[in-house]
């Protein structure tokens, strides 16, 4: 179709709620990793209804579902090696819908060679499949163009080298690596998004007084199309600034810097601005935990049609123990988009909002009470939507 509001579209929407939900948690350090052996297997199942499945515009429609996710981490360590393998799968099945019946999963596995008490290598790598609920994705806005949603799979592998210790005066990161993503649905129109990815990252914290560390991290990316190499592209970032961790109650990290990308051809001019990265934990009290993250980037493009993005996110996880059974956690998330295209530009506004109230039964059962919001403004007003479900959940842990 020409009409511009029945484009194909490709958004992160699906992937986007995990991040958010994933605020609660910074990601950790590589040298806060925890020594010693365990084998955890926890299973999480979840019974709700969602008023918009296919996160229309006008004629909602509502369903019930079931999801079952059983997750199994594991560690064993030597002298001085340590092996980790995360496994992770989700099973959703729905009431109305059950063609979007669908199985996530993902693999995990990482080794690490401890050279010096101060120094080590290691490898990470990691398989991804993801399904993408129609409406979201390639159906953003069109989701009856499908009778079922795309199938994604994404690789990672990369090697690096561990310099210092969580308490060292200096530290030091450095890693290679190789980021692989294709659809494996619809090809004849989906191959056009196959990537690769090939990377590099440096990180370097350097304490200047008590524990405050002076902060850098240079990123370069080398992205390729190997359907479409319009979209080629190389990708350079530089940050610089504070990490700050004076007591158990705050820590913050701000980095400020430029970010650079240069396209092989001449499609698009090439591009570049300001860059922010700030993260915030903060415990004002025993029983409440505030984390805070927000930071610019521009992203790979995400529409059949050849765009690069510019994106600012921006989360935050409230969580407050009521008592020793009941916890109540606030998540709270929006990106912005600007999607670049080469004769215009549009904008997409998104909103994620959750509220769960958990009762701890023991050691090894809670039970929740979860709520979840979506909403999405765009440019394009036919793409705009409200989604709202209300499930509750099992957690068990073994």
């Amino acid at each position: 179709m020409n009409n511009k509001k029945f484009r194909l579209k490709f958004t992160d929407v699906y992937l986007l709620s995990w991040i958010f939900l994933s605020a609660n948690v910074f990601a950790k350090g590589d040298f806060n990793t925890e020594s010693g052996n365990f084998f955890n297997l926890s299973l999480h199942t979840e019974i709700g209804q969602t008023d918009n499945f296919l996160f229309s515009n006008q004629h909602k429609e509502q369903t019930a579902f079931i999801t079952l996710s059983p997750s199994l981490a594991l560690q064993t360590q030597f002298e001085n090696q340590l092996l980790n393998l995360d496994f992770e799968s989700e099973h959703v099945k729905y009431q109305d819908f059950s063609q979007d019946d669908h199985t996530n999963f993902t693999l995990a596995p990482r080794y690490q060679y401890k050279i010096a008490p101060n120094k080590a290598l290691f490898i990470n790598t990691r398989l991804a499949n993801s399904y993408e609920n129609r409406g979201t994705g390639l159906t953003l806005g069109n989701a009856k163009l499908l009778t079922q949603g795309d199938k994604r799979e994404a690789t990672n592998y990369s090697v690096g080298y561990l310099y210092g210790s969580q308490v060292s005066v200096a530290k030091l990161t450095a890693e290679l690596g190789q980021y692989t993503h294709q659809y494996k649905t619809r090809r004849n129109n989906t191959y056009l998004l196959d990537q690769q990815k090939r990377f590099a990252h440096i990180s370097f914290d350097y304490l200047l007084s008590g524990r405050s560390y002076l902060a850098t991290n240079i990123a370069y990316e080398n992205i390729s199309f190997e359907h479409n190499n319009v979209l080629n592209k190389k990708k350079y970032t530089a940050l610089a600034g504070m990490k700050w961790q004076t007591t158990e109650i705050s820590q913050l990290a701000l980095l400020l810097g430029y970010q650079q990308i240069k396209f092989a051809h001449a499609t698009f001019n090439d591009d570049d601005g300001f860059k922010w990265r700030f993260d915030w934990q903060w415990h004002p009290i025993y029983s409440t935990k505030v984390a805070i993250k927000t930071e610019r980037d521009f992203q790979e493009a995400n529409r059949l049609s050849n765009s690069y993005r510019i994106v600012d996110n921006f989360d935050m996880n409230v969580t407050s123990q009521l008592s020793d059974l009941f916890k109540v956690t606030a998540v709270v998330g929006t990106k912005r988009e600007k999607i670049i295209y080469q004769q215009s530009q549009e904008k997409e506004d998104y909103l994620f909002s959750q509220f769960t109230l958990q009762y701890q039964r023991n050691e090894w059962l809670s039970i929740y009470l979860k709520y979840q919001y979506h909403d999405l403004s765009a440019s394009e007003i036919v793409l705009d939507y409200q989604r709202n479900s209300i499930s509750i959940g099992f957690d068990v842990t073994l």
